[in-house]
């Protein structure tokens, strides 16, 4: 399937350095006003919080609209865009991957983050009702007086500002995704199919680490392992087996570059057999072996 090409831009691609230069700067937060941007991608999380009009939000090959309180997760490597244009402004907050090593292990524990932050933007688009979080307008109001707060500190080689950016960057995950454990539970709308789906998804990035079958999943969306198969490729477009190692390799990338643990260990903690089996593993993704990745990145 051909991506979307927005009119009049180009496809285009944001690298790391593009953002964060210093080691302590590891987030930012930005308001774009009057915003509309082509089909991009970058190697960073990013959230995007509609403040004001209403557009349109691409992601991959699927549109949703966007409108005040919306809450747009991006993962790396996903393609999207905006079309909105005058008097529609969207607040930005950029994670680098420094951030999401260092704090990885906290957030991962908040309700519903894996839903909001890996399985909803995979199906973001592809169902009946929308799945992205929408925030009421006391909420909307209270996280962008703390984006504003992380949009203050301006000094990207300060270590001690850096470290404000994050924490306040932490107390906003921590908001959205108590937000959308909230909406969750009161959103009747919601397919149950739908919720289904991308419960077994989210299973996947919480438990990765684990044993985990065909059967586990199926038994999860409450549809045959043909028809899971099926959908889950259309969504996520591979096979359920290459996403599972796929979720492992990138994990097993960020221990790599936040920790000192050994291979096996490392191999251990992210589920594969044995060191062997996470080398191979490694390079077919990555196309570097797991100790050539550590130094390059060092």
């Amino acid at each position: 399937m051909e991506r979307i090409k927005l009119s009049n831009h180009e496809h285009y691609y944001h690298p790391h350095s593009d953002f964060f230069s210093h080691s302590s700067d590891l987030v930012h937060a930005f308001l774009m006003k009057d915003y509309e941007i082509g089909m991009h991608e970058q190697e960073f999380y990013e959230i995007n919080v509609v403040t004001k009009g209403k557009g349109t939000h691409y992601i991959d090959n699927s549109r949703v609209s966007a409108e005040v309180g919306d809450v747009f997760i991006i993962p790396p490597r996903i393609g999207h865009g905006y079309v909105g244009g005058k008097d529609f402004d969207v607040f930005h907050i950029i994670l680098s991957d420094g951030f999401m090593n260092k704090y990885i292990a906290d957030i991962q524990q908040l309700p519903n983050f894996h839903t909001l932050f890996g399985a909803e933007p995979l199906m973001r688009g592809k169902t009946s009702n929308p799945l992205h979080l929408t925030l009421t307008r006391e909420k909307l109001d209270s996280t962008t007086s703390i984006l504003k707060q992380i949009a203050s500190y301006t000094n990207y080689n300060d270590p001690v500002e850096g470290l404000i950016r994050s924490n306040f960057a932490m107390v906003a995950i921590a908001l959205l995704c108590n937000a959308y454990a909230v909406n969750s539970e009161s959103n009747n709308q919601i397919n149950s199919d739908d919720c289904a789906m991308m419960a077994s998804i989210s299973f996947i990035h919480e438990r990765y680490y684990m044993k985990i079958t065909i059967e586990d999943l199926t038994r999860i969306a409450h549809i045959s392992r043909s028809s899971y198969i099926r959908k889950f490729k259309e969504i996520c477009k591979m096979p359920p087996s290459a996403y599972l190692t796929k979720i492992r390799i990138e994990s097993a990338s960020n221990m790599l570059l936040s920790s000192s643990l050994p291979l096996s260990e490392i191999a251990s903690r992210t589920g594969f057999y044995d060191a062997s089996h996470f080398n191979k593993a490694f390079e077919n993704y990555y196309h570097m072996s797991p100790i050539q990745y550590r130094n390059k990145k060092a």
